[in-house]
């Protein structure tokens, strides 16, 4: 059962950034169904480092974006971005120091990160391409 599946609700209205939220809850379902298989160890470290690389990726995909229609909330959007890699970066050092051992915690973050961040923060920079005239890439 995956931590959470994609739905219109997580819809920014900008069809590329869609596509790389896809493609971090797939990689945050695959950590989860792993845990639940009581996979641990390097394999479950690789999994996480999987996450953190499409994440950090997407990040600077997005940032880009924002410049390239002048969101003025981007300044204040790529700060939440450092502030996200850096608490899961002490998430990944936790689960690390654990031998792969994932925390319901570590969870709990991804779940809020994802739902909260992509409905709330992210729709805004694709409210604004949309209504601006900006084409949606």
């Amino acid at each position: 059962m995956p931590l959470m599946n994609w739905s219109p609700e997580l819809d920014v209205g900008v069809e590329a950034m869609n596509h790389e939220h896809r493609q971090i809850l797939d990689a945050m379902n695959d950590v989860f169904d792993s845990d639940a298989a009581g996979v641990t160890g390097a394999t479950m470290m690789a999994k996480i480092a999987r996450l953190g690389e499409v994440t950090t990726r997407h990040f600077a995909d997005e940032e880009r974006y924002m410049d390239s229609i002048a969101y003025p909330g981007r300044d204040g959007h790529k700060t939440i971005h450092a502030k996200l890699l850096s608490d899961f970066a002490k998430h990944s050092g936790a689960i690390e120091a654990a031998d792969g051992k994932c925390t319901r915690e570590f969870f709990q973050f991804l779940n809020l990160w994802l739902s909260a961040h992509i409905k709330h923060i992210d729709r805004k920079y694709g409210d604004h391409a949309n209504r601006g005239g900006v084409k949606a890439a």
